[in-house]
């Protein structure tokens, strides 16, 4: 699969009327979620991508689900965030998987595109990847009259650029024959340490 439009998708970017359509695939563990805010529900074969062939994409009004810009910027793309319903009595189950951090930390999120044709509503050319991250921040907020979950995205590259706050200087805490710090430190600063 591409990570760019085809030249039926490029041309249909082109028109003075367009419809392109986005769809989210979060790694929820157990509850996967997969949503388009195409005006009908996709189901996908042979595009050689495993997270979408044979799997189903719900149509969902976008004012319960929607995604938020991606800006790219020097070392990755800005923080994405996606806002879910989170409507107690409607959106129970997907509270209680929220509510459980190993449910989501650091779990995958997919985003593709597709164009379609504005009249008849058809896709026009393929479809194709534009944002990979991991799920990292979720927020719920609202009041009695609604409330919405704002997940936080990371792109891999900020997900991997971050600092880890990990040495091996202290490696003679968990193995106290362990010397390899001290000549570690000896060597960088020009000696020799001898046991």
């Amino acid at each position: 699969m591409d990570s760019r439009p085809d030249i039926s998708a490029q041309a249909a970017l082109a028109a003075s009327v367009r419809r392109p359509v986005t769809f989210a695939f979060l790694d929820l563990k157990g509850e996967p979620i997969r949503v388009t805010n195409a005006p009908y529900s996709f189901t996908f074969a042979d595009t050689g991508d495993e997270d979408l062939d044979g799997f189903t994409f719900d149509a969902v009004d976008p004012r319960v689900v929607s995604v938020g810009p991606v800006k790219a910027r020097e070392g990755g793309t800005e923080t994405l965030t996606l806002q879910l319903s989170g409507l107690a009595g409607v959106d129970d189950e997907l509270m209680t998987q929220i509510g459980n951090r190993s449910n989501w930390a650091g779990r995958d999120c997919r985003l593709w595109r597709a164009m379609l044709d504005p009249h008849d509503m058809t896709r026009i050319g393929a479809i194709w990847s534009f944002y990979t991250g991991y799920m990292s921040v979720p927020k719920i907020s609202g009041d009695r009259t609604g409330q919405v979950i704002n997940m936080s995205v990371e792109s891999y590259l900020a997900f991997f650029g971050q600092a880890s706050n990990r040495t091996y200087l202290d490696q003679q805490s968990y193995d106290p024959g362990d010397q390899s710090a001290a000549l570690a430190i000896a060597i960088a600063n020009g000696a020799s340490k001898r046991s």
